[in-house]
């Protein structure tokens, strides 16, 4: 961890020397959303595919093509001797008006147009929470460094007392060594502390691509309850509508079933198409063309039903339904394995929530009963009934109390937005209602 602590210091430094932006969660997010390149892959990703829906319908419809050709032709043969300019134009129609592996195939390219959609809101949503949890870790390192930096000062006038003490012969050598072990303790305790917020800067800077210094504090007002209306079951029931990697499961159980009816069209169902064509032909024949060949156009029109039916492919027709098959089964059963893991996370999330919640209360409690016995040891101290050590470890227990206190309020709201996320109801509506719970510091 030390050979950590330079280069973060380092760090620290050069980032002071630049102009500070002081960003609020939701203008942070907004930040993360605009520099992030892999949100930009999910939405071309996502328009690839709503334009492939398109090309996909389109082989659905006429297909009408046009052909030009102009040609010379010398022609020198025992019985004839002459030459042909030509040219020729037509327009040709391929019309499928019965095709069910093309309509499934649409069908396919549908859902995975819907499937790069959903996967487009669960990386904003991926996205969401890394960019809050590293927000809140900024906050966290923040808290634990003000914390720190209020007991070297109260550990620096301990120990300029203990000097003074001593220096009149009331305090001994020992409480004045004590004292200065501690101060030289809670220093370097303040270094590492420096480094967890250099660090957690870097991580918003390399989210965001902007220096982010001071961000602001969550109010001291925010609600530590859970909803008592909320239960695990309504929780997984909501996740079970609304969670971005279920739902982008269940269109792929959904494409690998309509897969089955793609093999088993290509294989066993007839294509109906209408075929017809427009074509006009110039000559020019030279001379000793024989009399059969005459100069002009000629204007041909054709139109017909053509019916193509798979019969027998090698046995690959069955073999490629059983392979659609049990990829269908396989879809199913990761969906399967995948909501498992989803509703174990959602039991224990919402666990953890209720477990911070009491041991919130109790650091509270905890708070307030170390102030006591610090208030205690510092009266005992003045009139000669404790000693120095015992006055430190009361004063670095009440700030380890506080500290503590603090890291239990920013992980219940990280757990909270975790909570949001494996619900898929991890928005900008609930960052925005989050972000009015955050104030600027003092």
């Amino acid at each position: 961890m030390k050979k950590h602590i330079i280069p973060s210091l380092i760090a620290a430094a050069v980032l002071s020397s630049t102009a500070a932006h002081a960003e609020s969660l939701y203008e942070v997010y907004k930040l993360a959303k605009k520099h992030d390149p892999g949100l930009r892959a999910a939405a071309s990703t996502y328009q690839a595919q709503k334009e492939g829906v398109i090309s996909a319908k389109g082989n659905l419809y006429p297909n009408i093509s046009f052909n030009g050709n102009l040609g010379y032709s010398d022609i020198d043969s025992p019985s004839a001797d002459y030459d042909n300019t030509s040219n020729s134009l037509s327009l040709d129609l391929n019309y499928p008006i019965y095709s069910p592996v093309l309509s499934y195939g649409v069908d396919a390219v549908e859902i995975s147009s819907e499937s790069a959609g959903v996967s487009f809101s669960n990386s904003e949503e991926d996205l969401a929470l890394t960019t809050l949890t590293e927000y809140f870790n900024l906050l966290t390192a923040q808290s634990t460094l003000q914390t720190t930096q209020a007991l070297v000062k109260s550990t620096a006038s301990q120990l300029d007392r203990a000097k003074k003490q001593y220096e009149v012969g009331l305090a001994s050598i020992t409480d004045l060594h004590d004292a200065q072990a501690e101060y030289d303790s809670v220093r370097v305790t303040e270094l590492s502390a420096r480094s967890s917020v250099s660090y957690a800067q870097k991580a918003l800077y390399q989210r965001t691509g902007q220096i982010i210094l001071n961000i602001p504090d969550l109010s001291k007002d925010y609600p530590i309850s859970l909803d008592p209306n909320m239960t695990v079951d309504s929780l997984i029931a909501k996740a079970h509508r609304d969670n971005k990697e279920l739902r982008i499961l269940d269109l792929s159980v959904k494409s690998a079933e309509n897969n089955i009816n793609i093999q088993k069209a290509s294989g066993r169902t007839p294509t109906v198409s209408i075929t017809g064509s427009l074509s006009r032909t110039d000559n020019d024949y030279g001379g000793g063309a024989p009399a059969s060949m005459q100069d002009g156009a000629t204007n041909t029109s054709s139109i017909g039903l053509g019916v193509t039916i798979p019969l027998y492919q090698g046995g690959a027709i069955n073999a490629n339904i059983r392979q659609a098959v049990a990829q269908a089964e396989s879809a199913t059963e990761q969906r399967a394995s995948s909501l498992q893991t989803i509703e174990l996370n959602i039991r224990s999330i919402y666990l953890d929530l209720q477990t911070a919640v009491a041991q919130i209360e109790a650091q509270q409690q905890l708070i307030r009963s170390r102030r006591s016995a610090l208030e205690a040891t510092q009266a005992g101290y003045d009139v000669g009934t404790r000693n120095l050590v015992e006055l430190l470890d009361a004063q670095s227990n009440l700030y380890d109390a506080q500290d503590a206190y603090e890291q239990y309020r920013y992980d219940f709201v990280v757990k909270k937005l975790q909570l949001l996320e494996a619900t898929g109801d991890l928005n900008e509506d609930k960052i925005k209602e989050l972000d009015k719970w955050l104030v600027a510091k003092n």
